[in-house]
């Protein structure tokens, strides 16, 4: 066994053209991506759909990142990082099931940095440009990956003077492996909770429910069509 294999479970040389990286599995998703199941590795759990690769990865930037270095080393030429995400405070066209995709995100991955303040100026990452816009018309925001879901409720004034507007745990460490890799990256985010209004550790109400689960079939569709055009490029 390789070490890639012993890591995500299956070989290197299975991996697709193109990668979509979980860092959960919710409910249904692997069907609406039609893959059957994932084989388990040490750290990643990976499957075959016909177009593309999905790889759990965890919520946490490291094992993210991570990934997409290892991930070098293989035909993979283009990943999507598709998960939740939190919105800092409800907009137009922004509430809980929306669809979104960063077009710039700020690395606030420290625990220690969010604890103490102690770093100002955040660095920002892109994702691939060509790759974005393949996802057509999917709303456009400004990310924050966080180090702490604790200290994302008092940081409203750092969220404010940067235009964040929703924030996540794993898509700056995504973006910045990608760009050192030379591999396109991009991400498809839905909404599942709004920071102090409809924060993530209260239950959604059954409404909000059937929204979420209705948009994330339709992410799940549109990550299919995408994955497909691009399993030749």
């Amino acid at each position: 066994m390789t070490k890639f294999q012993s890591l995500f479970g299956i070989n290197e040389t299975e991996i697709k053209n193109t990668c979509v990286f979980l860092p959960l599995i919710g409910k249904n998703v692997l069907g609406w991506l039609g893959v059957e199941k994932l084989s388990k590795g040490r750290v990643y759990s990976s499957g075959n759909s016909a177009h593309f690769t999905v790889i759990q990865t965890g919520m946490c930037p490291v094992f993210s990142g991570d990934a997409v270095l290892y991930l070098s080393q293989t035909q993979c030429k283009n990943i999507v990082l598709f998960g939740s995400c939190g919105l800092v405070k409800k907009e137009k066209e922004l509430d809980i099931g929306s669809i979104v995709t960063p077009e710039k995100c700020y690395s606030m991955e420290s625990f220690s940095n969010m604890l103490l303040e102690s770093k100002k100026q955040y660095t920002h990452f892109f994702p691939d440009m060509e790759l974005l816009e393949k996802f057509g018309d999917i709303k456009k925001v400004t990310c924050a990956t966080l180090g702490s879901l604790k200290l994302e409720e008092n940081s409203g004034n750092i969220f404010k003077s940067n235009g964040i507007q929703i924030v996540d745990m794993e898509c700056s460490a995504v973006f910045s492996a990608a760009k050192h890799t030379g591999i396109k990256a991009a991400a498809i985010f839905y909404i599942t909770d709004i920071i102090k209004e409809k924060p993530f550790y209260k239950e959604l109400g059954s409404k909000d429910k059937i929204t979420l689960s209705s948009s994330i079939k339709s992410a799940c569709g549109l990550l299919c069509k995408l994955a497909k055009k691009n399993s030749n490029v």
